[in-house]
């Protein structure tokens, strides 16, 4: 037999992972080393994370608030306010990893958060709405997968520590000398999948570095984008009260570029005015936001 270290490194890079056989296997070796603090991640990854119990901040997703309207179907609810925004739109995502994988086996691109019925008190009572709405935060499918692809490369950076330790458990088993050495090594969990970084430049551009890759952002760029899509707005076929909608929406987008908000939250609104566009068959400037945004973001 080989070594279980290697053998689990391997297949965290296959590229046909099984994610749950990859945590077992990887509980099986914690246990081995007695490496409880990263057994207890493993363990919540693979059972759920307990409410009371603190999240790692690859599991907080991020989605787009929408209100069920009588004509239009599901539109977009933009809130003002940065700070209810961040409050309302982020969702800790507490499921064992299995059900991720299997809530996004689904053909639709996004998954669904309800509220609670107090919440949807709040919320109507936010939006000074005539009658009672159902609301529900919309969140991209890539965005919950990504919890799966946080899980994989903790593992894997685990993996290659253990090794460069020379912990690498021939023939299932540790000697009393890797167990003493694994003692020694990093077991909280984000010293291994890292975190997302934004570096401030100056006002009129910004650098952004999401792992090992930068993307450049100005605002004057996403705004001739918006500029192309209101144009493309103005020549699409929509109904007035879509079109209503539609300025509306590129209105907020308007000002939070003009206030120079993260390019995360603008993002979010050229998202949500795609999603809007797509729901009242205006697949021509839907197209062309999902065409722009590659370019700026």
């Amino acid at each position: 037999m080989g070594s279980i270290v290697l053998d689990l490194q391997a297949e965290v890079m296959s590229p046909d992972c099984d994610v749950v056989n990859m945590l077992r296997r990887a509980h099986a070796i914690a246990v081995k080393l007695r490496l409880d603090e990263f057994d207890q991640w493993i363990s919540y990854e693979l059972n759920g994370y307990p409410s009371a119990e603190p999240f790692p901040d690859y599991r907080i997703v991020t989605g787009s608030l929408k209100s069920l309207n009588p004509n239009l179907g599901w539109i977009h609810a933009p809130i003002s306010n940065e700070e209810s925004e961040k409050a309302i739109c982020r969702r800790k995502v507490n499921n064992s990893i299995s059900e991720i994988v299997s809530l996004c086996k689904g053909e639709t691109d996004y998954l669904t958060f309800e509220f609670s019925g107090r919440q949807l008190s709040h919320l109507n009572r936010i939006f000074r709405l005539p009658s009672s709405r159902n609301f529900v935060l919309f969140v991209s499918k890539v965005a919950v997968m990504d919890i799966v692809e946080k899980v994989k490369n903790t593992v894997l950076e685990w993996t290659l520590v253990l090794e460069k330790k020379n912990i690498v458990g021939e023939n299932m088993k540790f000697s009393e000398r890797e167990k003493k050495s694994a003692k020694e090594i990093p077991q909280t969990v984000n010293n291994y999948y890292g975190v997302t970084n934004i570096i401030n430049a100056p006002s009129k551009g910004m650098q952004i570095i999401s792992g090992n890759e930068s993307v450049s952002f100005s605002y004057d760029k996403v705004s001739s984008v918006l500029t192309a899509i209101e144009k493309s707005i103005n020549i699409d076929r929509l109904k007035p009260d879509g079109k209503e909608t539609a300025i509306e929406l590129l209105s907020e987008i308007s000002d939070k570029i003009k206030e120079e908000k993260k390019p995360s939250v603008i993002k979010a609104s050229f998202v949500a005015l795609k999603d809007f566009l797509i729901g009242v068959g205006c697949e021509v400037t839907a197209n062309l936001i999902q065409t722009k945004m590659l370019g700026v973001f």
